[in-house]
């Protein structure tokens, strides 16, 4: 890959690699960076590819990638005899943040763009997505701290170890298994073009269990069947999941589906007490709350009876007029508080309309359930905040 800046003289053309000092071998024949790349169990999707699949040295090419997550994107360029470049970030576009299920492009701005060097063979690009940043590695401090685009960074070494030091000493380190990658192939020249990669896959399954079995099973309010049940064809991306059986607590869940193996889902459900010594249960709260700035409590509402108290505390925590964390806590015979329910604006914390928050702290029962709620993108820092959430909220004495 080359780098050309939009100054109009020919002398700024930088070639990474030149045809008439290189073999005509592929040296990028002996690996796929796939193989080497991959997340077994990544925890969103990634993908990455171009506008064509073959140029000739000197065609100007196009990249395209999107996640299904905000995460920072780090993506590399291994050129037709195994040179490696990190071309994104790079110095003429340092912010490498990028939002959720958008298809964003390199060149990314006027200040440069993308031409393919030589000789033939086939180039590949490898891209990781990361919740935060990544820091201090030698590998980004030499490619954004030389003064030129994408310096070749596996000096003395393979692409493909490279490229494996990459994930293992940078990436899963930091990360675990928060991470996702992808890769894309092109051919440069006239020679043997590389079939086009399968389209990405858009389907998934997910495989739900409960103890006990029987439940009825809901994929987003639509009713699929009773415990065991595989559901396959799911599409890409957030689901509501709920199972329900008569005498057991309501089980719901957020998932996220972005891989064709079956996203597993475990339902323990919980019986409500209703002989045996216990009592009827008796409602003690039922009330409606919004929580909205400048109103972020701690919002206590106290309950007693037949000699046992408690209570249930909503807050907020809040940041330039907006909310970035919600909780909600209970008390019983003055054991606790303990929090049981979390509400963030992103991530597998996020609400949806109906989401049941529920904790059994005998001889009290609290629920707080999600009716309405807004996220917004904050103007100055780009960060998404909770502007309001509308809460049902629940109590019962379910016991002596």
């Amino acid at each position: 890959m080359v780098l050309r800046r939009r100054v109009g003289l020919a002398a700024f053309l930088l070639v990474l690699a030149v045809a008439a000092l290189i073999p005509g071998t592929n040296a990028l024949a002996q690996f796929d960076a796939k193989s080497i790349i991959v997340n077994p169990n990544p925890p969103f999707s990634a993908s990455i590819w171009t506008d064509r699949s073959q140029y000739d040295p000197g065609d100007q090419v196009t990249i395209y990638f999107r996640t299904t997550r905000d995460a920072y994107i780090y993506v590399f360029d291994i050129d037709t005899v195994g040179n490696v470049s990190l071309i994104f970030p790079n110095i003429y576009s340092e912010s490498n943040y990028r939002r959720a299920s958008s298809t964003y492009s390199l060149p990314d701005n006027v200040r440069y763009n993308l031409t393919v060097g030589g000789p033939s063979g086939t180039e590949q690009l490898v891209m990781f997505a990361t919740p935060s940043r990544v820091q201090d590695v030698e590998w980004l401090r030499r490619s954004l701290g030389q003064g030129s685009f994408g310096p070749q960074l596996n000096v003395n070494i393979s692409a493909e170890r490279f490229i494996f030091e990459v994930k293992s000493v940078t990436v899963t380190p930091n990360f675990g298994q928060d991470w996702a990658s992808a890769s894309a192939t092109f051919a440069v020249g006239r020679g043997t073009v590389p079939p086009p990669p399968p389209p990405p896959a858009t389907r998934g399954a997910i495989k739900l269990t409960s103890k006990p079995s029987g439940a009825q099973v809901f994929l987003d309010g639509v009713e699929q069947g009773t415990t065991p049940l595989t559901m396959s064809g799911v599409a890409y991306g957030v689901h509501d999941i709920t199972i329900v059986k008569k005498g057991y607590y309501t089980f719901s869940r957020q998932v996220t589906v972005n891989s064709p193996n079956p996203y597993p889902v475990h339902a323990e459900l919980v019986k409500v007490p209703s002989s045996g010594g216990w009592g009827d249960e008796v409602l003690m709260i039922r009330k409606t709350m919004t929580i909205k700035w400048p109103s972020t409590g701690p919002f206590t509402e106290a309950f007693t009876y037949r000699g046992s108290t408690g209570n249930i505390i909503l807050s907020a925590d809040p940041l330039l007029g907006m909310l970035t964390r919600i909780t909600a806590s209970m008390t019983s015979n003055a054991v606790g508080p303990v929090q049981f329910a979390e509400i963030t604006p992103s991530g597998p914390d996020s609400p949806w309309p109906g989401r049941v928050y529920e904790k059994v702290q005998y001889p009290f029962r609290s629920r707080v359930t999600v009716r309405d709620y807004r996220i917004t993108t904050g103007a100055v820092f780009g960060i998404e905040y909770l502007e309001y959430v509308t809460l049902d909220v629940e109590v019962w004495h379910i016991g002596d």
